[in-house]
């Protein structure tokens, strides 16, 4: 008896190190997937909102976006686009002419789930974005009298260089249409950081924001496809 508790208890102790390393790598694999933050897969989009946009406005754009899925609760975004304006102001004859890339970077906040849960096929998020474009622009106008001096002066400036960043907050709703398809709305306030025009001009059109004021108010309507990852 007293042979067999010694072999037994031997062969436990044996164990505790197999035991204990098990463990650790557990500790690891889950330290290792807390610091990827459980990448889920990434989905690319397009907004179909900014084609349609010269229905109502003096300038166009379009853009893309590759976004990756953290645990189905954040999302990291990457937007890239390009807007032109070509304006004319009827009642001055002054004439604006502009188009660039811009570019934004940003999260998307999905409010509907708990982190690692399963996606859902509506959520809410909540969004930020910084955005940045550089631009030229061409500006002209016909000649103006002065009423008080007489005479008069025309405008005529061509590539004139110009920079200007700002943030978007907001907030969105996605839905799933069909299998890795989803839709897309977005409404986002605009607010200037950064302005850099010529010495006799200023950015009209802004590739990206809109009108070059302090402050405004934009939308997206996106179709987006998830691409599927094991």
């Amino acid at each position: 008896m007293k042979i067999s508790s010694y072999i037994l208890l031997s062969s436990l102790i044996a164990l505790l190190p197999l035991t204990a390393q098990s463990q650790e790598t557990t500790i690891k694999s889950d330290t290792v997937s807390g610091r990827l933050l459980d990448f889920r897969g990434l989905s690319v989009s397009t907004d179909l909102f900014g084609y349609a946009y010269s229905l109502l406005e003096d300038y166009t754009s379009g853009e893309v976006a590759i976004e990756a899925n953290l645990g189905n609760k954040y999302y990291p975004i990457f937007e890239i686009g390009y807007g032109s304006s070509d304006f004319t102001d009827e009642t001055f004859g002054i004439h604006y002419k502009s188009s660039a890339p811009y570019y934004k970077v940003g999260l998307n906040y999905n409010f509907t789930n708990k982190k690692g849960s399963a996606p859902r096929d509506s959520y809410i998020y909540g969004l930020a974005r910084f955005a940045w474009t550089r631009a030229e622009y061409d500006v002209s106008s016909p000649p103006i009298t002065d009423p008080v001096w007489g005479g008069s002066v025309g405008l005529d400036l061509s590539d004139v260089n110009g920079f200007y960043s700002w943030i978007e907050l907001g907030v969105g709703v996605k839905v799933k249409i069909y299998k890795n398809f989803r839709m897309g709305w977005s409404i986002r306030y605009k607010a200037r950081v950064n302005q850099v025009s010529g010495s006799n001009s200023r950015m009209w059109y802004v590739p990206g924001f809109g009108n070059s004021r302090h402050t405004t108010f934009g939308g997206t309507y996106s179709l987006i496809y998830e691409i599927p990852f094991k």
